[in-house]
């Protein structure tokens, strides 16, 4: 009896033991659940207060250079350098008012170590810009009557989802639904990069007829480029574009900058005041992806002689330019450029250190136009851009 009780005694006494470990480990998980919750509310808090920061320091840069009086008396030159000084800009700034160029100088260094300044003919990666000139090599198609902006997706690549849900409209106004889910991770000739597009296309059936940006669009629209002209993308654009307009300083990245080239920097995300490091990196296999949608440099009087001849109708009629920028989704993006209001059109584009922002009146007379080496996420330069555009509108700037 005694020795049952002795037993019984020794079992709950080991059970109690067993049970308190239990207890015990699951207070101390508990603890650290907790402290890692701690540890990260403290990061996203620290995050969201650096993310305040750098918005309210780019409303105040922003603020004080909207609040930056222009004056008709005043040297138009003087007004615009004070400006982009004051904004630590970095590159090549071009303004044209009614074809006459009233503003072109360069700012800062196009390569930081061997001492190179930025200037009128320094190159740069326009990035998204090229949207814009592979929307009209599309409209050129349109007007030869290769290709029809009600034409189905699945005419073209009949295996991707819901193509005939999709048209050349659509993709030209970003409203198609289609994404990309991954990139290439090596350098791919042209066919192979549409095919990689068209293989790794996804469709979100919410964004269809809606707003959506997402190069894969202008990507797949190049491969229509190559299918109905029966010719490399880029030999269509070095032969419709850059030889028909006589550019000189416009190429494609992949085959290097030459001379007036620029070297990208990426600033931090806090940074203003360039100090060029570090030297900003893009893989070829990215160069090569970017088909359609990032991967030329021009300088900017070539780019503004571009997209000039587009508005003017030199490339197209000007019902077809007409037609290219009415916008037909829920945005205010329409082949490949932004439509401000009636009179004005804006792109841009960033990216691999490089920053491209232009405004334009719409019949491609005026215009300005800012191209960067220096990316800096705490100031945006298309802020500077439309002040000297506004300011050029009202007649303040001659």
């Amino acid at each position: 009896m005694k020795l049952g009780l002795v037993l019984l005694l020794g079992i709950g006494l080991i059970g109690a033991g067993v049970g308190y470990r239990h207890y015990e480990q699951h207070q101390v998980a508990v603890a650290q659940q907790k402290e890692q919750a701690a540890v990260k509310q403290v990061k996203q808090l620290k995050a969201a207060e650096k993310a305040k920061r750098l918005a309210d320091k780019k409303k105040q840069l922003a603020e004080k250079i909207k609040a930056d009086p222009f004056s008709k008396t005043e040297s138009t030159n003087e007004q615009i350098t004070s400006m982009l000084e004051a904004d630590n800009f970095v590159g090549t700034a071009l303004v044209v008012k009614d074809k006459k160029v009233i503003y072109q100088k360069g700012f800062g260094y196009a390569n930081y170590d061997k001492k190179l300044k930025n200037g009128p003919r320094s190159k740069y990666q326009i990035l998204s810009i090229q949207k814009s000139l592979t929307a009209a090599g599309i409209m050129q198609l349109v007007q030869a009557g290769k290709v029809k902006l009600s034409d189905r997706l699945s005419k073209y690549y009949p295996s991707i989802t819901h193509g005939d849900d999709i048209t050349i409209r659509m993709m030209l106004d970003m409203s198609s639904g289609l994404q990309l889910k991954k990139a290439p991770e090596e350098e791919l000739p042209e066919n192979q990069v549409v095919n990689f597009a068209v293989t790794n296309a996804t469709y979100d059936a919410k964004k269809h007829g809606v707003f959506n940006y997402s190069s894969i669009n202008f990507l797949l629209l190049a491969g229509i480029i190559r299918q109905q002209s029966g010719i490399s993308y880029q030999s269509y654009f070095e032969k419709n574009i850059i030889k028909k307009l006589d550019l000189h300083d416009t190429g494609f990245v992949i085959d290097g900058y030459g001379k007036n080239g620029t070297i990208g920097y990426q600033a931090t995300k806090t940074q203003v005041n360039a100090d060029y490091t570090p030297v900003a990196s893009e893989p070829e296999s990215q160069m090569t992806y970017e088909l359609g949608t990032g991967q030329v440099y021009m300088s900017a009087g070539d780019l503004f002689k571009a997209e000039s001849a587009i508005l003017e109708g030199r490339l197209m009629s000007t019902s077809n330019v007409e037609i290219l920028h009415t916008r037909t989704a829920t945005s205010p993006y329409a082949g490949g450029l932004y439509r401000v209001d009636a009179g004005t059109l804006r792109s841009h584009g960033m990216g691999y250190g490089q920053e491209s922002a232009m405004m334009l009146s719409n019949d491609g007379q005026s215009g300005v136009i800012l191209l960067s080496n220096y990316w800096r996420p705490a100031v945006n330069i298309q802020t500077p851009m439309a002040k000297i555009y506004e300011e050029m509108m009202l007649g303040n700037l001659n």
